[in-house]
């Protein structure tokens, strides 16, 4: 018999996360395309409206609430603090990264606000498209 063909080895293709993951990545592409005119991806929309939901958000309160590790965050809030969109700020406590949208950050994100409604309203049924389902 051959490898290739060996029930132990087809099964692994309905694996639940291979598929969660695959989901997210096509959204993930799906949101990117909408929100391309406004030159952000999704993931940065995502970062730029947990900060405009307070008036500063720490380092750590963004990982936390986002559920990414810091490392990630950093990168993703680096690309934002070049491009001008967030800024750090002083913090009475050194040791805290806070950081807050710019005039530019909020122009950008309302800009970005339109697309991304579309996109919600869009993305059931992209996703049947590819067989699966978003919450």
């Amino acid at each position: 018999m051959e490898r290739t063909k060996s029930f132990k080895y087809r099964q692994l293709t309905s694996c639940k996360c291979f598929k969660m993951r695959k989901a997210s990545r096509l959204t993930t592409q799906f949101y990117d395309k909408k929100l391309k005119s406004v030159g952000i991806r999704i993931t940065q929309f995502t970062i730029l409206s947990f900060i405009a939901t307070t008036e500063n958000k720490t380092l750590i309160s963004l990982s936390e609430e986002l559920s990414m590790d810091r490392t990630t965050l950093t990168r993703g809030l680096n690309i934002l603090l070049k491009d001008g969109l967030i800024q750090q700020i002083k913090s009475k406590d050194s040791r805290k990264k806070v950081m807050k949208l710019t005039e530019k950050g909020y122009k950008i994100l309302d800009e970005a606000i339109p697309l991304w409604l579309e996109a919600e309203d869009q993305i059931l049924n992209q996703s049947k498209k590819f067989g699966f389902s978003v919450i």
